[in-house]
């Protein structure tokens, strides 16, 4: 069972303020407060700054929520466990390109070998899957997204290939990178992996999303894909995405500098877990898989 202190100390890291913490816990705000200073002095560190009134994590209070936050999670795992014996069970997550192009296949071998597993998977971008990993929502995710990876345990889990896609009808000539921005940009939404990429890929060309003459934001792989065989314009996507189109003769891959880029596509898990063992052991088996 977790110190209440750590509880409350999670609470404050949510909400970055004593008071809405101490409502969310039905405490008071002395009472909170009196916890945090316990804390502070039981690890010898200040958890907190103050920039004017706004209230901030030191370093210290950083590692310590990572860590709480990791307890916490281990804990209801470890109930769970107990309280299930008989069934293995996998919560997780993944970003659109893994989770709709790559694991269907995967799951479906692990589900054979396992057939009485319950399985819990959710879509999302890379952002969101994090957060619900920080917060014990999920076990383990895989993202194609860049992650602080100082935080986390990870290991690859693909590597894809990453470039422009149009129509295969799309009658364009691009000599440069540039000729791109003249062309309608279909692109994911701010906070998912493929985003991130494109974002970072173009800047070494000295370009940005805002450089493209249109742009059509889509928070959904499938619909950006679908636009893009109907030719409203151009996407950035991975070869796992495409594959199908591409040899269909549907979609066509732009041929241009700077691409195809290969990036990495990660499993990934909360640092310093009790379980650890457990998630490098269902990565491992998942890699084996994934052919």
């Amino acid at each position: 069972m977790q110190d209440i202190r750590m509880e409350t100390f999670i609470a404050v890291c949510d909400h970055m303020n004593f008071t809405h913490a101490a409502e969310y816990l039905n405490m008071t705000q002395p009472a909170v407060s009196r916890q945090m200073k316990s804390l502070e002095e039981y690890y010898g560190v200040n958890l907190f700054r103050y920039e004017g009134k706004k209230m901030y994590l030191t370093e210290a209070g950083k590692k310590l929520c990572r860590s709480a936050k990791t307890a916490k999670a281990d804990e209801i795992r470890l109930i769970n466990e107990m309280r299930n014996t008989d069934n293995i069970k996998l919560c997780f997550g993944s970003t659109p390109t893994p989770g709709e192009f790559m694991l269907p296949q995967i799951l479906s071998k692990y589900l054979k070998k396992y057939p009485f597993s319950e399985v819990n998977m959710i879509i999302n971008n890379t952002v969101s899957l994090l957060s619900k990993l920080d917060n014990g929502e999920i076990d383990f995710a895989i993202v194609e997204g860049n992650f602080p990876k100082k935080d986390y345990e990870y290991m690859k889990f693909s590597t894809q290939k990453y470039f422009p896609v149009c129509s295969s009808n799309f009658d364009i000539e691009i000599k440069t990178i540039e000729c791109l921005t003249d062309l309608t940009l279909i692109l994911r939404e701010t906070g998912s992996g493929n985003r991130e990429i494109l974002e970072h890929s173009l800047k070494r060309h000295n370009i940005s999303v805002s450089d493209f003459k249109n742009k059509i934001e889509i928070n959904n792989i499938n619909v950006q894909k679908a636009l893009v065989e109907k030719g409203c314009g151009i996407a950035f996507l991975f070869e796992a995405v495409v594959k199908d189109e591409i040899s269909k003769g549907i979609l066509k891959e732009i041929k241009v500098e700077g691409f195809p880029l290969f990036h990495e596509i990660n499993f990934v898990w909360r640092k310093n877990s009790i379980f650890n063992d457990d998630y490098y052991k269902i990565g491992e088996f998942f890699n084996s898989l994934n052919i």
